[in-house]
C-alpha cells in the first residue's frame, strides 16, 4: 500500500512531474476539449430536431446510464488490463463514433441514433475516467499527487466546462457535421498523444493468505468479475478513511446537483439576471475552480490532508448559504467563485489521498466505487432540489443544502486523523509486487 506523506514532506510547488505525466496531461486536455464540445452539441442537436423537454432529459439520462451499469465492472477491467491501452482505446472509440455520426447525421437526425451515440460515448467515458486517475500513482511520485491532480483538474475546467461550450455553439452554427468531426478529431488526438506514454504492465499480486486464488487465477472461473467487485467494494467499506470520505463525496454530489439544478431559477427569479448574466455566474464559478486547482496543491503542502478537505467542504457549504442569501448578483458571483475554490480544496486532496491509500492492484476498483458514490447521488439531488424549491423557495434550496453539507462534513470527517497513515486505518492487504516493471518517471 502506498504511504501517506506528511505535509512537511510534500513539495507541491516546484518539482518536475516528469515526461510520462506530461503525455497524460496533454491527452487529458485534448479529450476534455472533446468532452466540452460533445456535451454541449448533442443537446443542441436534440433540441433542433426534437424540441421536447423529455427528449433532452432522456439524452442526459442515456449518457449517464453507463456509470450506473458499468462503473464497477470498468474498475475490474482497469485493474486487470493495461490502463494506458484502456484510455487510448476509449478515445479511439469516441473518435470513430463521432466521425461516423458526422457522416450519418449530416442530414437526418433521428432521436434513436442520437441516443445511441450518447450511450456509446458514455461507455467510453466510464472506462477512460476510471483508468486515467488509476494510472497517476505510477506516473508521478506520491509526494506530488496533489500537484498532478490539480493540473488535470485545471485542464478539465478550462477546456471542458469553460471553453468547450462556446466553441461547440460556434461550430454548431456552421454545420453539425463540422462540430461532430471537430470533437472526433480531438479524441483522436488524445489517443495519439498516449502513444508517447510507455505501456503500463499489469501489476503483479502476491499470493493471498489462506490459499486464496492468485491474480492470474482470479477472473478465469465463473463469478471472477463479481469476486473482484466484492474485493474492491469490501476494501473501501473496511477502510475507515476511504469509507467516510466516500460518504462525504456522495453528500457533496447530492448537494451539488440539488443546487445546480436550481441555479438558473435563482439567477432569473431572485437575482433578475438575463441569460448573459447567468453565463457570467457560471464563469465566476469556473474561474474560482481554476484558482482552486492552483491553490489546493500548495495548501496541501502546508496543511494535513483531512483537515484541508474537511474545512474546504465546510467552507463550500457556507458559500452555498451565502449564495442563497445574496442580495445582489455581485455577491452571488463572489459566492460561486469561492465555492469553486473550496470545491477544489476538497476534490484534489481527497483524490490524492485515495490514490495513496489504495494498493496498486485495487486502484481501478476504488476509483470506480468513488465515481459511483459521487455521481450516483446526482439524479436524486436534482429531484430533491426541485422538491425543496416547491415546498420552500429557490433560495432556501441553497441555504438548506449548504447547511446540510457543512454539518455533514463535520460529522463524517471529524473522527478521521488529519493525516491518515494507512496501515492502522485499513485491513491488511497484499502489496503490489515490488519487481513489477514501472515506467520511467523522468
Amino acid at each position: 500500500m502506498a504511504s501517506t506523506a506528511s505535509p512537511g514532506t510534500r513539495a507541491a510547488g516546484r518539482a518536475d512531474l516528469g515526461r510520462p505525466f506530461r503525455w497524460l496531461w496533454a491527452s487529458a486536455a485534448a479529450s476534455n476539449a472533446g468532452d466540452g464540445i460533445t456535451r454541449t452539441l448533442l443537446p443542441l442537436l436534440v433540441v433542433a430536431h426534437h424540441p421536447d423537454p423529455a427528449a433532452v432529459a432522456g439524452l442526459t439520462a442515456v449518457n449517464m446510464l453507463p456509470w450506473l451499469l458499468f462503473a464497477l465492472p470498468a474498475g475490474v477491467l482497469v485493474d486487470r488490463a493495461d490502463r494506458r491501452r484502456i484510455v487510448l482505446g476509449s478515445n479511439a472509440v469516441r473518435a470513430a463514433a463521432l466521425a461516423g455520426a458526422a457522416f450519418v447525421l449530416a442530414q437526418d437526425r433521428p432521436l434513436g441514433l442520437l441516443y445511441a451515440l450518447a450511450f456509446v460515448l458514455g461507455i467510453a467515458e466510464t472506462l477512460a475516467d476510471t483508468a486515467a486517475p488509476a494510472m497517476l500513482p505510477r506516473l508521478v511520485d506520491e509526494r506530488h499527487l496533489e500537484r498532478a491532480n490539480g493540473r488535470l483538474s485545471a485542464a478539465q475546467i478550462v477546456l471542458n466546462e469553460t471553453a468547450g461550450p462556446p466553441v461547440a455553439g460556434l461550430l454548431a452554427g456552421l454545420t453539425a457535421a463540422a462540430a461532430l468531426a471537430a470533437g472526433g478529431a480531438l479524441y483522436a488526438l488524445a489517443a495519439l498523444l498516449l502513444l508517447g506514454l510507455a505501456p503500463l504492465a499489469r501489476t503483479g499480486r502476491a499470493p493471498e493468505p489462506g490459499g486464496a486464488r492468485s491474480a492470474g487465477a482470479r477472473g478465469r472461473g465463473r463469478g471472477g468479475v463479481l469476486e473482484d467487485i466484492r474485493e474492491g467494494v469490501g476494501f473501501v467499506l473496511r477502510h475507515r478513511t476511504l469509507r467516510l470520505t466516500l460518504a462525504a463525496s456522495a453528500l457533496y454530489g447530492l448537494v451539488f446537483s440539488a443546487t445546480f439544478s436550481m441555479l438558473v431559477l435563482l439567477s432569473d427569479r431572485t437575482l433578475g439576471l438575463s441569460g448573459t448574466g447567468y453565463g457570467l455566474l457560471l464563469a465566476a464559478g469556473s474561474l474560482g475552480a481554476v484558482g482552486g486547482s492552483w491553490l489546493a496543491p500548495r495548501a496541501a503542502d502546508r496543511l494535513p490532508t483531512v483537515r484541508l478537505a474537511r474545512w474546504s467542504l465546510v467552507a463550500s457549504g457556507a458559500a452555498y448559504v451565502l449564495l442563497g442569501t445574496a442580495p445582489d448578483p455581485v455577491l452571488a458571483g463572489l459566492a460561486l467563485a469561492g465555492n469553486g475554490v473550496f470545491m477544489m480544496g476538497w476534490n484534489i486532496p481527497v483524490m490524492s489521498l485515495r490514490q495513496r491509500l489504495t494498493p496498486e492492484n485495487l486502484q481501478g476498483r476504488v476509483m470506480s466505487v468513488s465515481r459511483l458514490c459521487a455521481w450516483g447521488t446526482m439524479p436524486l439531488g436534482a429531484l430533491l432540489g426541485g422538491l425543496l424549491a416547491e415546498v420552500l423557495s429557490v433560495p432556501a434550496v441553497f441555504v438548506v443544502c449548504g447547511t446540510v453539507l457543512a454539518a455533514g462534513a463535520l460529522l463524517l470527517l471529524a473522527p478521521l486523523p488529519n493525516s491518515p497513515a494507512g496501515p492502522e486505518d485499513a485491513p491488511p492487504h497484499p502489496h503490489p509486487d515490488p519487481h513489477t516493471d514501472l515506467p520511467d518517471k523522468g
